[in-house]
């Protein structure tokens, strides 16, 4: 993650330093200052103060903010098939988050079921206290939640997915795997109704065919929540953290490999 934000500073600078050798202006921000500066101070003085004001400025901010306290593990968490101790629990962080928007919508139905792929969780949670920021190492990626809304017939097609790919974050449902094959589904603890219209919530870039998915353009409905995986995850972190809960999920067989 400081790799990732070290280029950004880097990138900033960049610009502030082609400003600096353009023509003085005078601007309102991280640079006024008491000190008065005339034409007896040397330019590139000033452009190297300028340089280092502004990745100071931005530097203290962004540690300030990633190093903060979002919640605590009691056992490193990794990502895996069929299933994870990390997988499960985003799937599960987000089955939550899911039902609570539609709650505080009024939407009239809940979400049966969540989807993530595990090539979007992109390292794993330490032992100990959990960061912003090792949250934005986890979750580096601006997807945004969102909820389809499908015909068991249809979401059979997704689930094949899910078993071609030998198993991904999922919550909300128990599924085999037989070579290519979902086989004895249930979502909600029931069995698969290829009639009923069921809820999914997933991730926009799923459901707009990213990671070879191409499954959930048969969909009866959408809905983006304009709300972004990342934040979601560290908000129902923090606020459950303050309450003495901290990340935890278990292996429940929600997937696992027909024998």
């Amino acid at each position: 993650m400081q790799k990732h934000l070290n280029r950004l500073l880097w990138a900033i600078c960049f610009i502030a330093a082609i400003a600096c050798s353009s023509k003085p202006q005078h601007q309102v921000g991280a640079f006024d200052s008491n000190s008065v500066i005339n034409s007896t101070l040397d330019q590139e003085s000033l452009k190297d103060t300028a340089f280092t004001n502004l990745i100071n400025h931005y530097k203290v901010g962004l540690d300030s903010q990633m190093n903060q306290i979002v919640s605590a593990t009691t056992e490193p968490m990794i990502s895996g098939k069929p299933e994870s101790l990390l997988s499960n629990y985003i799937a599960d962080a987000m089955l939550a988050v899911g039902n609570q928007y539609c709650l505080d919508n009024k939407l009239g139905h809940r979400v049966d079921l969540s989807i993530i792929n595990n090539g979007g969780l992109r390292t794993s949670l330490p032992k100990g206290k959990i960061t912003t920021g090792k949250l934005f190492e986890l979750l580096p990626f601006e997807n945004k939640l969102v909820i389809v809304g499908m015909k068991g017939s249809d979401l059979e097609n997704v689930l094949k997915y899910i078993a071609v790919k030998d198993g991904e974050g999922v919550a909300g449902i128990k599924m085999g795997i037989d070579g290519d094959e979902a086989v004895d589904v249930k979502i909600g603890g029931k069995k698969l109704d290829q009639n009923k219209l069921y809820h999914i919530i997933s991730i926009d870039y799923l459901v707009n065919g990213g990671d070879g998915m191409n499954s959930f353009d048969k969909r009866e409905n959408f809905r983006h929540m304009h709300m972004k995986l990342r934040e979601a995850i560290i908000d129902r972190a923090k606020v459950l953290y303050q309450s003495g809960i901290g990340i935890k999920s278990e292996l429940d067989g929600r997937i696992y490999y027909e024998q």
